[in-house]
């Protein structure tokens, strides 16, 4: 199950998110049952659209999309998108995504992976909806999150999925379920060179081309905008992806994790990788391992699994 806030295909947009898409598809030991949608890089309209519109150009518009929360749990801040006008707009299945997920937990109890790659809204609303969600799950996978440094960003303290729904990491964080956290301290690592997205986008292979395009027009965004001089754009939601089938590809240590609600510091991970924890007056009281963090990773491996994989797709 992809829990994803996809924004690929529109302008100025990040790409990574329907590169993760493209992997869930063509990585074999991948069975991608459900696609549920989430306010986060974009409105989650927006984002429906766009995974219906990505499934259709990957010659896969049976996958089941189902759309998702409109703004966070706490804060009313939804965030604003716009639909380029060559986008069809298709009708996702009935119902809300946090409801489709824990449906098909229900019915395949230990069997589904969820990998969530925008805010944890809908992770956050399952958990609510069934208390036995949690202990249901396979393994949840997560992109989100800073654990052994930050984002030096007053505006945006915490990473982005995190910041833009706190309140959400936190119930995910208590649940119980001990998720395997893919974070920027890996996938800033592995990364997409605008010389590459060009040849992408000159290849007689639809979705290559089409995702080649949206690349090369991100990277030039991130320079103008953001990141003067860039000429690359980080793969953050692919690896996680990626983690499902090949954990071997990153370094996971477990720790305990809390993250911060609070305005100054909101979405900030606190990670103790020692467990220590202390009590209200500072005494220690260790904690229980609530995450695996993932700290390193194998860029050239990452590469090659990614690569091949997307070579399966017309």
């Amino acid at each position: 199950m992809l829990d994803v806030d996809l924004a690929m295909g529109a302008p100025g947009s990040d790409i990574d998110d329907g590169f993760a898409l493209a992997l869930a598809l063509a990585d074999p030991g991948i069975a991608l049952e459900l696609v549920t949608t989430v306010n986060g890089n974009t409105d989650v309209d927006t984002a429906t659209a766009l995974t219906l519109e990505l499934l259709q150009r990957l010659g896969k518009p049976d996958v089941p999309v189902v759309r998702g929360a409109t703004r966070p749990l706490v804060r009313p801040r939804a965030r604003q998108g716009s639909l380029p006008a060559d986008v069809t707009v298709r009708e996702p299945r009935e119902g809300s995504a946090a409801v489709a997920m824990v449906d098909l937990v229900r019915a395949n109890p230990g069997e589904i992976t969820v990998v969530a790659v925008g805010p944890l809204t809908n992770v956050a609303l399952a958990l609510r909806i069934d208390p036995d969600f949690a202990e249901s799950l396979k393994s949840l996978v997560i992109m989100g999150g800073v654990f052994e440094g930050q984002t030096n960003n007053a505006a945006m303290p915490g990473e982005f999925n995190i910041w833009c729904d706190p309140e959400a990491a936190a119930a995910v964080l208590d649940s119980g379920v001990k998720a395997n956290w893919v974070g920027l301290d890996v996938t800033l690592q592995v990364r997409i060179e605008r010389e590459q997205a060009l040849r992408m986008a000159a290849s007689e292979r639809q979705f290559t081309a089409f995702a080649g395009e949206y690349t090369a027009a991100w990277i030039d965004h991130l320079a103008e905008i953001d990141e003067p001089g860039i000429t690359s754009c980080a793969m953050h939601d692919p690896l996680a992806v990626a983690a499902v089938t090949r954990p071997d590809i990153l370094v996971w240590r477990d720790a305990h994790v809390a993250v911060s609600t609070a305005d100054v510091t909101r979405g900030v991970m606190v990670c103790d990788f020692r467990c220590a924890g202390s009590g209200p007056d500072g005494t220690p009281r260790p904690a229980e391992p609530n995450a695996s963090v993932a700290v390193g990773v194998d860029v050239a491996e990452f590469n090659k699994h990614f690569l091949e994989n997307l070579e399966a797709i017309a």
